[in-house]
């Protein structure tokens, strides 16, 4: 009876601090914020894995050995798109840039997923080079039941892909579903068979790309979308061991910078419309990997 009533007004306390902050509560989960969200990792790994049986994994062609990536994350999308355009109109007029990066919490809601996919589809492509867009599934894009209008758009949500430089230089890019705070048992295999098969191959570099930051400086962030310490532990143990270069993810909206047995961690923090500062990052892949942050709400029109 104790835990019922402390259930309840923990329920009540954080609807209430989700008001303050956010007067459109239809975009609270509560289900989603305690237990996950519908499908769990175990189904949406099978049907990922499905996707890509049929599909196959991406290579993508960079115009210069020393290529840009351009990641941003947790745009949470509404009823604007501002800071998307801005930041599309900087990666599309970057001609060094093949590739864009979400990292997960791309809407609010699910009436948001048209206006993203119009921003995102329809904002001019610069004629004079080629350009894609990756993408990792944050808690946000599963909550609601939302997984098969993600899996609609995107096909997968574990998978790899590989930049390849004209003078044959190759970097792996790995996309882990970690928006429900796990792996799980099956993506972790399948994980750690690609970590495997990655060593016996001629990498640059290698990124793992994905929405769950590794290190924890508060609790703002709910149960069911946080790894477990000992999954934290596991990770960063397979970074090291199989020489991870970075480790790119938002889900905390505030940029955070670790290194951790030679894995550099990088939070990059959100790219909302509707708070400020809204930062991306670009990355420069050479030799070494370079990167800087961009405040893109400063260019873009209020």
């Amino acid at each position: 009876m104790r835990f019922f009533k402390y259930s309840i007004i923990l329920l009540i306390t954080a609807f209430v601090l989700n008001a303050c902050v956010d007067p459109d509560t239809t975009n609270l989960d509560i289900a989603g914020m305690f237990s996950g969200s519908s499908p769990r990792i175990k189904q949406r790994f099978a049907q990922s894995q499905e996707y890509n049986n049929q599909h196959g994994f991406a290579t993508i062609q960079a115009p210069v050995d020393n290529y840009n990536v351009y990641v941003h994350t947790d745009t949470h999308v509404r009823k604007t798109t501002r800071n998307i355009e801005t930041f599309l109109k900087h990666f599309r007029n970057d001609t060094i840039a093949p590739l864009a990066v979400h990292l997960g919490d791309v809407i609010d809601a699910q009436t948001n997923w048209e206006r993203m996919m119009h921003a995102y589809q329809d904002y001019p492509k610069n004629p004079n080079k080629y350009d894609t867009m990756m993408v990792a599934v944050g808690n946000h894009d599963i909550y609601f039941d939302q997984w098969e209008i993600y899996r609609s758009y995107f096909g997968t949500a574990s998978y790899y892909f590989i930049v390849q430089t004209p003078s044959n230089y190759r970097d792996i890019y790995f996309v882990i579903d970690s928006s429900e705070g796990t792996l799980g048992v099956d993506q972790m295999r399948w994980f750690k068979d690609l970590l495997n098969w990655s060593d016996k191959q001629d990498f640059r570099h290698k990124i793992v790309c994905t929405h769950t930051h590794l290190f924890k400086r508060d609790n703002s962030q709910t149960p069911s979308t946080n790894y477990s310490l000992e999954e934290t532990y596991e990770l960063l143990d397979l970074f090291s061991k199989h020489h991870i270069d970075m480790y790119w993810c938002g889900h905390d909206h505030s940029r955070e910078i670790s290194i951790f047995k030679n894995v550099e961690c990088i939070t990059v923090g959100a790219m909302l419309d509707y708070k400020s500062p809204a930062f991306y990052m670009i990355a420069n892949m050479g030799d070494e990997i370079d990167y800087r942050f961009i405040q893109v709400d400063k260019y873009s029109n209020p």
